[in-house]
């Protein structure tokens, strides 16, 4: 299960993402990114960056309702 939220602060020329995750193995990731939507295509997700969460984001994770 992944929390995505929309990231207003850096998305000034595209639409931005952010995703909060976590591995099978229980690493958590902090991933940005863009969907790139072509018409009669399929959808593709270029990934911005993608790093291990802080100790923060971890706990937003965990503490969201789902």
């Amino acid at each position: 299960m992944a929390l995505t939220i929309f990231d207003v602060a850096h998305s000034t020329d595209e639409e931005r993402w952010f995703t909060l995750g976590a591995t099978t193995r229980r690493r958590f990731l902090a991933v940005s990114h863009t969907y790139l939507c072509e018409p009669g295509e399929s959808v593709l997700v270029r990934i911005i960056s993608a790093r291990e969460a802080t100790r923060r984001e971890r706990q937003q994770y965990q503490n969201e309702p789902r």
